[in-house]
């Protein structure tokens, strides 16, 4: 997976080679209506080289050489007007007119349309889905829980804010490198605040990757055990780079995934290093931390009781609720 300046500097390259194959074909089909701009394109060539050469070598005919190339140049807009062609028919057209569709203005600086396009690939390189992308903090819907207390004497609404504060104000510090694991049964809605955080992440220019646990312990096992130069291994690589290196990993339903002697070292390893380079985290389970010690080991459990703090979802199957 490529970053997403890279992608978007791809797009950039991809307008620009377009745009020069047009104008390309434009002067072919000029080339092909009328002899006389053959003749003169031909002439501005030569000319053009002749005015580098005087500049170079201090020629004295540079003016000669120069009103040369206006009179030619008016020549060829007199054959597009006999054609009934625009002026500008053989101009560049740029979809942006500050960088010239190279991404940097004329300081150096990163346009704004290479920035919107980097933007545009944080989002799509995420891998949340078209359904997750509208599942926000603003969207969120308190009405589905119930204000009266369970038999704990604690209202599941009380529990959902609490959950939705704390959970708002960790995805609105996702530089501070801290770490959240939503806990709660089937249908509580932790893929849901997980997207609230991704989204609001990705709002403010965080590279965010989403992947349920059984897909991303697939991926690990693509990387280890695939054949090195295999596109396909070498796919699963750079995903795999890039759920290392982003602002916020988002591992959904650990504890669904097949795990392995192998797969449980590499999520530890997984969850250690970015935790060692302070990069945010959000898991999201089902079970239990006692079978989180007997599925992973005390270990992992341990390093994640310590360094998440842990949201604890209402109880109650929130889909079959709004269904009904």
């Amino acid at each position: 997976m490529q970053s997403a300046q890279a992608l978007a500097l791809s797009e950039l390259r991809n307008i620009r080679e377009n745009r020069e194959a047009e104008l390309e074909r434009r002067r072919a089909e000029l080339r092909a209506r009328s002899d006389e701009y053959a003749t003169i394109e031909n002439d501005l060539r030569r000319a053009g080289n002749r005015l580098l050469r005087s500049i170079l070598g201090g020629e004295r005919d540079f003016d000669k050489i120069k009103n040369f190339i206006q009179n030619k140049q008016r020549a060829k807009a007199a054959v597009l007007k006999n054609l009934g062609l625009p002026e500008d028919y053989l101009d560049e057209k740029y979809n942006c007119g500050i960088c010239r569709d190279t991404g940097f203005d004329d300081n150096g600086k990163k346009c704004r349309c290479l920035k919107e396009l980097t933007a545009k690939y944080i989002i799509q390189n995420s891998n949340m889905t078209e359904v997750m992308k509208e599942q926000t903090f603003e969207n969120f819907d308190f009405s589905l829980f119930s204000p009266k207390p369970d038999a704990k004497g604690r209202a599941p609404l009380d529990i959902a804010r609490s959950a939705y504060n704390k959970a708002e104000k960790f995805a609105d510090s996702i530089d501070d490198g801290k770490n959240i694991l939503l806990m709660g049964g089937v249908g509580t809605g932790k893929t849901y605040l997980s997207s609230c955080i991704g989204n609001r992440a990705l709002a403010l220019k965080k590279t965010v990757y989403y992947e349920t646990a059984y897909k991303l312990c697939e991926l690990l096992e693509s990387v280890r055990f695939g054949n090195d130069g295999d596109e396909k291994t070498e796919q699963a690589q750079s995903v795999k780079k890039y759920a290392e290196d982003a602002d916020l990993l988002i591992i959904d339903d650990l504890g669904t995934e097949f795990l392995t002697q192998f797969t449980a070292a590499a999520l530890f390893d997984l969850f250690s290093a970015r935790l060692n380079r302070r990069l945010a985290t959000v898991i999201s389970t089902n079970i239990s931390f006692s079978a989180m010690d007997e599925r992973y080991s005390q270990r992992m459990t341990s390093r994640i009781l310590g360094e998440y703090m842990i949201i604890s979802m209402p109880e109650g199957d929130l889909r079959r609720k709004k269904y009904e």
